[in-house]
């Protein structure tokens, strides 16, 4: 859950087409935010769907949730309402398809070890011709710091929710 300064509860009434791009602008300027320190911070993230075949990244810093945690579970509406406005979806129907799926398309968590130094978890399923590595350590400012990237079954996708989500988003409209 957001922090309540960056919580926008009026986005229920407001149409989905402007919805999308308020959610897509916030998270992007969280991300931008983040980036702007020149700090190693962790997250969670999202690679999605391009509708040209190709994949591209959300960052999710934690600073910017409640307990300091950008959950997946919490994140993920953002997500949906991203991926509406970039396939050109019908936002109501597709949240109601894919709004409990969040484990249909790849992701991961960057954290800082208790030892202090930071990992990466994932789940060996990001996209064929993306450089996991290089794209996380410039996305979470880890260049300099080199992180562990290791494998966690818990951050790999579902098949059936991957199934869901590819289902949704196939029906464009």
């Amino acid at each position: 859950m957001l922090k309540k300064k960056w919580n926008a509860p009026w986005l229920a009434d407001v149409d989905s087409a402007n919805r999308t791009a308020v959610v897509t602008s916030h998270q992007h300027h969280r991300h931008h935010l983040a980036l702007e320190r020149g700090l190693p911070f962790g997250g969670a993230y999202y690679w999605i769907p391009i509708p040209d075949g190709s994949w591209s990244m959300l960052v999710f810093p934690n600073a910017f949730y409640e307990g300091g945690e950008a959950g997946h579970v919490d994140v993920w509406k953002d997500v949906v309402r991203i991926l509406v406005g970039l396939h050109h979806l019908n936002g109501n129907e597709t949240i109601e398809q894919i709004g409990n799926c969040p484990y249909g398309i790849p992701r991961g968590r960057v954290v800082q070890m208790g030892s202090g130094d930071w990992g990466v978890a994932h789940g060996n399923d990001h996209p064929i011709g993306t450089d996991l590595e290089t794209t996380i350590s410039e996305a979470f400012c880890l260049t300099e710091i080199r992180p562990k990237f290791f494998f966690d079954e818990h951050e790999q996708m579902l098949p059936g929710d991957q199934r869901q989500v590819e289902l949704s988003l196939s029906q464009q409209s």
